[in-house]
């Protein structure tokens, strides 16, 4: 099966730079995944204004235009693998500046109240030392708020195409948070959506920029033994097919000892 370390960043950036225009349309789950971490997430704000709000991975601006709609801040910056600055102004009421780079290497030159970041951290190669990385942007008791997905999520497709990332589970997270964090609410949770048909579930990882994890060259012949291999072993008394979504869930705040 193809690993985690093996998914070349400019895979991941090529498949949602395609992707960008069909994304918000077509990952619910996702946007599900947002509101549910920002309705968490106004638990543990402090009253008033931030100072600042970094958001890494941000992708089409599905949880920026959350965050700037719940919080007030006077600076904002936000980061992805792709140059959605444009995309970005679009959508967003409060002004911002725009990083473009590799979130997982993010090249802090200040410290932030609020780091958040969803459906990204999936993506990245050492998310163990990512959180290690974030300690150095933000604040004391600033916030890490991040939405990502577990073990089972995608599993049909690892199952028929033997292709997925290898995804940390909720036990390894808490463990890299344990030794400067405060976690302070988390979440794991099993969805699973139903498509018509196997070439719809092809369809929806392609408008949702899930594709960078396959190198496949799709054949008439491969193609039909993956529309049979799924349909013998996904599908529903419905008729139609499943597709099961994990996502994870968890808000942190930053207290290491040398801090409080």
């Amino acid at each position: 099966m193809e690993s985690l370390t093996s998914v070349d960043k400019s895979r991941i950036q090529h498949a949602f730079q395609k992707a960008l225009n069909s994304y918000d349309e077509h990952a619910l789950i996702q946007q599900k995944m947002n509101i549910k971490l920002m309705t968490h997430l106004q638990d543990y704000l402090p009253n008033g204004s931030l100072d600042s709000v970094l958001e890494l991975g941000c992708g089409s601006g599905m949880l920026s235009s959350l965050l700037q709609k719940q919080i007030s801040a006077n600076y904002w910056l936000f980061n992805d693998l792709c140059d959605v600055h444009s995309l970005l102004a679009e959508k967003l009421i409060q002004p911002f500046d725009f990083y473009c780079g590799d979130a997982e290497n993010f090249p802090f030159q200040q410290q932030f109240d609020l780091i958040a970041s969803a459906s990204a951290v999936q993506w990245f190669h050492h998310p163990d030392n990512f959180i290690s990385h974030c300690k150095t942007g933000l604040k004391p008791n600033g916030l890490l708020a991040i939405t990502s997905f577990g073990e089972d999520n995608l599993k049909e497709i690892r199952q028929v195409m033997n292709v997925g990332l290898s995804y940390s589970n909720l036990s390894q997270w808490q463990n890299w948070l344990a030794n400067d964090f405060e976690l302070l609410w988390h979440d794991d949770v099993n969805v699973i959506l139903d498509f018509d048909t196997p070439l719809d579930v092809l369809k929806h990882l392609k408008y949702t920029g899930v594709t960078a994890t396959n190198q496949k060259n799709w054949t008439r012949k491969n193609l039909n033994k993956f529309i049979d291999d799924y349909l013998k072993a996904f599908s529903l008394p419905s008729g139609k097919v499943r597709l099961t979504y994990h996502p994870l869930f968890f808000i942190a705040r930053y207290s290491h000892a040398g801090n409080q």
